[in-house]
């Protein structure tokens, strides 16, 4: 039986809780609202959270921003595996490392050579062949909080990703975006991931900008008083 996830956006919150079997009170500790707050949330007495919250929210339910406004569907209901579960970005980063090494080096050559949108398409493939019983293409769009026909655009039509997705699935794989950006992880070194954190908060902020309409001075005063 599927949940209630097509209705409000309170419906969707208590569906992603209820898919990782979570009660108020953990939801409530992993992301610091309030565990009345995000109860009127559910119940639809409150329904104009703020940015922060939403933010809050979506990483304590690992869930997208886009699917708590309703703009993106979940996957079937038995599909337990488009939940993200703890550790999962680090184990897969390990795996794929490995990979990566394994790989020829004029292979290596090859993918920094490729556009971005080649080697996105690579790593969705990678997931798909790498973790059957969790990634789909239904799973990765809706980590990525993409519809499933935007993500085909871009693997079978070479459509342009954007950075905000490419944040999106270096948060979910732990892959860093520099491999992306030029393809080769001797870049994902330590002495950049400060960079790359530094890019994540602020395309995260005009992520959740954009849905909300903020305006740029409104964006502006978000991340100068925000800590992420």
């Amino acid at each position: 039986m599927k949940a209630a996830v097509h209705g409000t956006m309170g419906e969707r919150l208590a569906w992603a809780r209820n898919q990782q079997g979570l009660i108020l009170s953990q939801v409530s500790e992993r992301s610091g609202l309030a565990i009345g707050y995000i109860s009127q949330l559910e119940k639809g007495s409150k329904k104009n959270p703020t940015i922060q919250a939403l933010e809050k929210l979506a990483r304590a339910l690992g869930v997208s921003v886009a699917f708590i406004m309703g703009e993106v569907q979940p996957p079937p209901y038995n599909d337990t595996s488009a939940m993200l579960v703890s550790g999962q970005a680090f184990s897969i980063s390990q795996r794929f490392t490995r990979w990566y090494n394994a790989l020829a080096a004029a292979e290596r050559q090859r993918i920094a050579n490729e556009t971005v949108e080649k080697r996105f398409s690579r790593v969705v493939n990678w997931l798909c062949e790498e973790f059957p019983d969790r990634f789909t293409r239904v799973v990765v769009a809706y980590q990525l909080g993409l519809s499933v026909r935007g993500l085909n655009d871009i693997l079978e039509r070479n459509c342009q990703v954007g950075p905000m997705v490419l944040t999106q699935m270096a948060y979910v794989t732990g892959i860093p975006i520099t491999f992306f950006a030029e393809g080769g992880l001797e870049l994902a070194r330590e002495q950049n991931m400060p960079a790359a954190k530094e890019l994540l908060r602020y395309t995260e902020a005009i992520r959740l900008a954009i849905v909300e309409g903020l305006t740029p001075k409104q964006l502006e005063d978000v991340i100068r008083r925000r800590s992420f």
